[in-house]
């Protein structure tokens, strides 16, 4: 009886199983099956059937992006190539597996909501698959199959090229916002409707205003005064396809000096979005311009005073050699004749008068002479020639024969350079210098001036003065005279500058004077060193 009824039971489940093998078999004729998922000895194994829709399998499996059929739980019940080679995992090692294996730790929360939904209907999303150290942004579609299976359709693109795309558009763009963002130009964009889009910093600084308050205003809400002016004229046509450029003009709107342009942008079709505006604030240039504007007009006024100035010293210079030096020759001439004539008749004290009175009229003459001479430095005609300086040397030292002899003097002179000079300048110079060694000798020795000269570079010298990049014609000339302090190294060169009195060393203090002013017409410097007792 036991037997039996356990046949009767065996061949009712045998009867139901050919009816569910019946149904698969009109499932897989109907194209409703692609693959079966058998569980033994705890493990999956997938069998794929070909259908009716073959050649859409074909299809499926040269997508090139990922198809996957799985199961409610996840289960990879159906991959095409693209899939796993995507991953870079062996077919092997996708089919049959869970599909949440291959989804990154980041995106496990994600992915959760996406399946979830798409088990109820359909799903999309961002996600990031991994498989050991890689990981793979892709973009995922699912679908429910539901009723025709109980499986969930997903569909995969590969983002990474979009990604990395992205991350060098986004590099480029920081680039190009890093560029904008420290410029010191005034940059705005406005749409078609003249609202504005983006500024950068300057313009916030400018306008006093931060972005967020100005982005998304129209241009006459931000400058109500604009309306109807030349800026607002300019944006329309900028808008219109038309690009402008400013010269520097005054901002009736801001009270600025503004230099702009505005340039339309345009679309990959050729189609006019929006209009680019680049401003630069030159009020603090246009005001140099006017500073200097102004300092060369107090310039050229000055140089017409100076011209006024040139004029009276001409005239005074034709004065001091014809109207003053003819009254003191007169009383030159008249004193030595009373003196010739009238000598013997004078008292001692008379005598003594003529004799200062004669001193003083020279002393005046000497002092005539030198004024005529320091201004004809500035005066005289400027013509440059190249002389062979040891000729000047050897007149000027005829000229002081006289003086050398007296004073049993030895001049020594290399002065072999032939340079570009003034003669008539030059020689005055080097008598002037070579005389004041003879003239400030020690007393009871003999005086021994020596003359050298080389040609140097003028960075030889630390001199604001000179432009270091020539070269100069370096002159010294030194004596064992009595020198003098280092306090007076730069008082000697001034005018009336005396170191000693009349009653000790002849002279009108205007020398050195001469002197420099000849330097400078040389476009070169002097300087001077003495120690008391030395020499200079």
């Amino acid at each position: 009886m036991n037997s039996v009824e356990g046949l009767l039971l065996r061949i009712e489940e045998l009867e139901n199983r050919l009816a569910e093998s019946e149904q698969l078999i009109d499932a897989i004729k109907a194209g409703e099956v692609d693959a079966f998922a058998f569980r033994t000895n705890n493990k999956s194994e997938i069998f794929t059937l070909q259908s009716g829709d073959y050649a859409y399998r074909v299809l499926v499996e040269n997508f090139s992006e990922g198809a996957l059929n799985l199961s409610e739980d996840g289960l990879i019940v159906y991959t095409n190539n693209y899939f796993h080679k995507l991953l870079g995992v062996p077919y092997e090692k996708v089919i049959g597996n869970s599909v949440f294996h291959f989804i990154h730790s980041s995106s496990t929360a994600t992915f959760n909501e996406l399946f979830k939904k798409g088990l109820a209907g359909q799903s999309k999303g961002e996600i990031n698959l991994s498989t050991g150290e890689k990981i793979i942004p892709v973009y995922v579609s699912l679908t429910s199959l539901h009723p025709t299976l109980p499986t969930v359709g997903m569909i995969v693109t590969d983002l990474t090229e979009k990604k990395r795309n992205e991350n060098e558009l986004r590099e480029k763009n920081r680039f190009i916002e890093t560029i904008i963002e420290s410029s010191h130009e005034l940059i705005a964009v406005y749409d078609r409707d003249c609202t504005l889009i983006t500024v950068n910093k300057a313009t916030e600084k400018f306008l006093g205003e931060t972005r967020e308050k100005l982005i998304g205003k129209k241009l006459t809400e931000i400058y109500p005064d604009i309306k109807g002016t030349k800026p607002e004229s300019d944006l329309l046509r900028a808008l219109q396809g038309e690009f402008i450029q400013n010269e520097a003009y005054l901002s009736k709107v801001t009270g600025r000096y503004i230099q702009n342009y505005l340039n339309p942008l345009k679309d990959e079709n050729g189609n006019i979005y929006a209009a680019l505006t680049i401003a630069h604030d030159v009020t603090d240039i246009k005001k140099a311009e006017e500073t200097i504007k102004k300092a060369n007009k107090q310039l050229e006024e000055k140089n017409i005073e100076l011209q006024r100035i040139n004029t009276e010293l001409a005239s005074f210079t034709y004065v001091a050699s014809h109207d003053l030096q003819e009254p003191l020759r007169k009383i030159q001439t008249f004193s030595n004749l009373l003196i010739e004539k009238e000598f013997e008749k004078l008292s001692d004290y008379a005598r003594s008068i003529f004799g200062r009175m004669e001193i003083a009229a020279k002393r005046m003459q000497t002092l005539i002479d030198d004024l005529l001479a320091y201004s004809r430095t500035n005066t005289s005609e400027r013509k440059f020639k190249k002389i062979k300086l040891n000729a000047i040397m050897e007149e000027v030292k005829g000229d002081l024969k006289e003086e050398i002899k007296e004073k049993n003097a030895l001049v020594e002179s290399d002065v072999s350079c032939e340079i570009n000079i003034l003669e008539f300048q030059f020689r005055q110079l080097l008598h002037n210098l070579i005389g004041n060694s003879l003239k400030f000798a020690r007393p009871g020795q003999a005086p021994h001036i020596k003359i050298t000269s080389e040609i140097v570079e003028g960075s030889t010298y630390n001199n604001d003065k000179r432009f270091t990049e020539q070269n100069y014609f370096h002159l010294v000339i030194t004596d064992n005279g009595i020198g003098f302090e280092s306090i007076y190294n730069e008082k000697i060169f001034e005018l009336f500058q005396r170191l000693h009195g009349r009653q000790e060393y002849n002279g009108t203090g205007i020398g050195l004077a001469i002197v420099k002013r000849i330097v400078e017409n040389h476009n070169g410097i002097i300087t001077a060193r003495g120690e008391v007792d030395k020499g200079a």
